[in-house]
């Protein structure tokens, strides 16, 4: 039996403004993954890239114009950055996105189903399931606070090697600007606003991996990503490259396990 989860979120914008949002690649960048292309229509793609072994294709099945968005996807292993592969049993994923006009404001709601019911499915169950809350809350935030503004949008991968993702995520967190204020916190995932940096958003996902040799716990995946509202190249590469440095030291060990890309 397969799983789904729902995630919705009532943005302060019309109807076409939104659609754009999901629906092209220009302003997908603007709150998912860094490198986005789109082949609009039925029997198109999405495909979203936020580095090696993060790629996300997904065929376009519905394409009804400001109503309906439907993204399908046949998934046989866990989407990571991790050394490790970690297969699943294959299961057919379907993004459903409903729009709905209420006053000058959309209503927008993604069902996301398909998910396999094994132990397997679990860590990608839950991190879509509060993964798709942060990524809303950056859709809204950018469509209500910064619409016309440049974005940087980057992300900065680490290994974690021998590390909880719980303690992964501790380890960021005390890493982040002080005034940081946190929107979301919950399982694998945590964001927060920066309004000393134009109000600009920092995410974390945390993934957890097993090593293959013995089957134990292995560590865990850190994704920072930095959605940047009105900073200048030069000033979006120091602050990208800063994070950089702090995964570096915050995963570094004795032998050189933990990288960062």
């Amino acid at each position: 039996m397969s799983r789904h989860h729902e995630t919705r979120v009532t943005v302060d914008a019309p109807l076409a403004e939104v659609w754009k949002a999901i629906s092209e690649a220009p302003e997908i960048a603007r709150w998912f993954a860094p490198k986005i292309d789109v082949e609009p229509g039925v029997g198109g793609f999405v495909l979203a890239d936020w580095g090696p072994g993060l790629e996300w294709k997904t065929a376009i099945e519905i394409w009804e114009p400001e109503r309906h968005l439907r993204l399908v996807e046949t998934r046989d292993r866990v989407m990571t950055s991790a050394p490790v592969t970690q297969p699943l049993e294959a299961c057919k994923l379907i993004q459903d996105y409903y729009l709905e006009g209420q006053g000058g404001q959309t209503v927008l709601r993604l069902v996301h189903s398909g998910f396999g019911s094994s132990a397997d499915w679990d860590v990608e169950y839950e991190g879509t399931r509060w993964g798709w809350a942060s990524c809303f809350l950056r859709l809204q935030h950018g469509l209500e606070r910064h619409r016309g503004d440049s974005v940087h949008n980057s992300i900065v991968t680490a290994i974690c090697e021998g590390v909880s993702w719980e303690e992964s995520l501790a380890r960021i967190e005390a890493a982040a600007p002080p005034e940081m204020q946190v929107l979301l916190r919950e399982k694998y995932h945590l964001s927060g606003l920066l309004p000393d940096r134009n109000g600009s958003i920092l995410t974390v996902s945390v993934q957890p991996f097993v090593s293959p040799q013995d089957l134990a716990p292995g560590g865990s995946v850190a994704y920072v990503e930095l959605l940047l509202y009105g900073f200048s190249d030069d000033e979006s590469s120091r602050f990208e490259q800063d994070w950089r440095s702090k995964a570096a030291a915050l995963f570094a060990s004795p032998r050189g396990a933990g990288s960062t890309r």
